[in-house]
């Protein structure tokens, strides 16, 4: 009787409902992997040729004078006795420009941003004020740049990243928190300082200090799920103006009395919230789930041993041949 595949073992294991969240499913496959016809592999390899080179260069060009803008705004501004707050906004504008040039680099032709109000009117969303704090649905590194593009927002970054040439900077000019997710004190003093950021912003709305970016949900996932929230958007009891990627934009949700006494209660409510808007007027549904990080960790765990498994498989039977 044979083997099967690794792809079919992989497929298999993908079918458990909490790992639902972290499989993508796409033409490729589970992890990629799905075996793809000759003319498909072709057209990759021509892609990766010639398409790939010119959207690198774009990308990288647009987080590169995002850099400079933040750059000229620190050292040359304050030479030319230029406010403060000119400064400020002067980055926010051009520093979203260049963002959006890395972002169209990367393949996003266009980002939409749509605001869907409590009459379920829809419309374009040009305006609003800003909150202290905006939480989101998390797919992928490149949120953050679709947000960045939008709002300008600092954000909670793994601890190292303000020392990777060109994005550490941005990142320390935005005012992002830094810490280590596997050592607990980091993790402790950075969500100390996301609360007293969160809650000075709602103290000064219109200060220059950049509202916080969190994905509550406290990892990625396939952008059809909805996990639970941590509460660490929610424990200063300030308004959050929850954003679904693809593609809802909406007003802020202030907490009642009790929440602001129970983070945990607001981080429910915002996240039913932001699944009450899914399904209106072709915004697309997100199905809420309980899945973690731990599964999302023990699913990345149990691929990688198939993976290594039937490698080393492979090898042992090239090996004896």
């Amino acid at each position: 009787m044979a083997k099967p595949s690794l792809y079919s073992v992989l497929e298999t294991q993908s079918t458990d409902p909490r790992f639902a969240p972290f499989v993508h499913q796409d033409a490729y496959g589970v992890w990629g992997l799905k075996p793809q016809p000759l003319p498909e592999i072709i057209l990759k390899l021509v892609l990766g040729i010639l398409v790939a080179p010119l959207k690198a260069t774009l990308t990288v060009l647009g987080l590169v004078l995002a850099c400079n803008t933040c750059r000229v705004e620190k050292y040359l501004m304050p030479v030319l006795s230029i406010s403060k707050e000119y400064r400020a906004a002067w980055t926010l504008y051009w520093g979203k420009i260049w963002i959006r040039l890395a972002l169209f680099g990367l393949g996003f032709l266009s980002v939409s941003w749509i605001k869907l109000d409590h009459l379920d009117s829809r419309k374009h969303a040009e305006t609003e004020t800003e909150a202290p704090v905006i939480v989101s649905n998390h797919m992928g590194w490149s949120d953050i740049l679709v947000h960045m593009s939008r709002s300008w927002p600092a954000f909670v970054a793994k601890e190292g990243i303000d020392k990777v040439p060109i994005v550490g900077y941005i990142s320390q000019r935005i005012g992002c928190i830094y810490a280590m997710r596997a050592i607990k004190e980091t993790s402790k003093s950075a969500a100390v300082q996301l609360k007293d950021r969160i809650a000075a912003k709602a103290i000064d709305p219109t200060s220059s200090v950049r509202p916080m970016l969190v994905f509550p949900e406290g990892t990625t996932t396939n952008g059809r799920y909805l996990c639970k929230f941590k509460t660490g958007a929610f424990l200063a009891g300030a308004p959050v103006r929850p954003v679904v990627m693809h593609f809802l934009y909406q007003d802020y949700v202030s907490p009642s009395w009790e929440k602001k006494q129970d983070p945990v209660l607001f981080a429910e409510n915002v996240r039913q919230n932001m699944l009450s808007y899914c399904g209106n007027q072709g915004v697309p549904n997100l199905i809420p789930c309980d899945s973690t990080l731990d599964n999302k960790s023990e699913y990345h765990k149990l691929s990688k041993a198939t993976i290594a498994e039937h490698s080393g498989k492979f090898r042992k039977s090239i090996k004896n041949e």
